[in-house]
C-alpha cells in the first residue's frame, strides 16, 4: 500500500471510531515510525445543477508533530470529525479527505525569490495568534505572488515571524476510492504567475 493510501485509511479508521464511540486507533505499522506536521481536510461532494464539486467540511492540523504521524493523525482525525456539526458515517462515506503532510519548518524572511509555489507553505505568528497558508488554499484563493503577503497581514497583522514549510498532498480521487499524490506545481495558476514574471 502506497504511503497516501496508508495516511487515508488511518484517518479514515479513526473518523469511523470517533463516530461509533470507539477508541482511536493511535498505533500504526509504518505511520508510527514517522514524524511530520499534518493538516487534515474533509470535502463533500455536492451535485447541483448537473454538476459536483467539492466543498471543505472541515480542516485541521499542525505544522510540528507532537508525537509520532499515527498518534497525531489519529488525534486530529477525532478531533476534525467531531467537530463538523451532524456528521454521520453516512456523510464520512460520501466524502473526500485529504492529507498534507509537513516537514521542514524554517524561518522566512518573506522573500518570495526562489519560493516553491505549490510545494511550501506558510506559518505566521503575530502575538498569540497563529495562521497557516497550505499551497493548496493558496491556489484555490489565487494568492500566489504578493497576494499571498497582503492575504496573511489582513489575517494576522504585521507578523511577529514567518515561516515557511515543505508538503506532500495526498487525496482521494472520489470517496473511499484511489488515492494520488497531488502535483500543485503544474497548476495552471502557478505557470500563469511564473510566465508572467520571467
Amino acid at each position: 500500500m502506497s504511503l497516501g493510501s496508508e495516511l487515508i485509511a488511518h484517518v479514515r479508521s479513526a473518523m469511523l471510531s470517533r463516530l461509533r464511540g470507539l477508541p482511536v486507533p493511535e498505533r500504526h505499522p509504518v505511520l508510527s515510525a514517522m514524524r511530520a506536521g499534518v493538516f487534515v481536510a474533509v470535502e463533500s461532494i455536492v451535485r447541483s445543477g448537473g454538476y459536483q464539486r467539492r466543498e471543505v467540511r472541515g480542516s485541521l492540523g499542525t505544522v510540528e508533530p507532537f508525537q509520532d504521524l499515527a498518534y497525531d493523525l489519529a488525534k486530529i482525525s477525532a478531533k476534525l470529525v467531531y467537530s463538523i456539526p451532524r456528521f454521520t458515517e453516512f456523510d464520512l462515506r460520501r466524502s473526500v479527505i485529504e492529507v498534507t503532510l509537513v516537514e521542514g519548518l524554517v524561518g522566512w524572511d518573506g522573500s518570495l525569490d526562489g519560493f516553491r509555489w505549490g510545494v511550501e507553505g506558510v506559518y505566521a505568528v503575530s502575538g498569540s495568534r497563529r495562521f497557516v497558508v497550505l499551497p493548496q488554499t493558496m491556489i484555490e484563493r489565487r494568492l500566489i505572488g504578493p497576494p499571498l503577503l497582503r492575504y496573511v497581514e489582513s489575517m494576522v497583522g504585521v507578523p511577529d515571524k514567518l515561516y515557511k514549510f515543505k508538503t506532500r498532498i495526498f487525496y482521494e480521487l472520489r470517496p473511499e476510492g484511489d488515492v494520488i499524490e497531488r502535483e500543485l506545481w503544474k497548476s495552471r495558476v502557478i505557470r500563469q504567475y511564473l510566465e508572467v514574471m520571467r
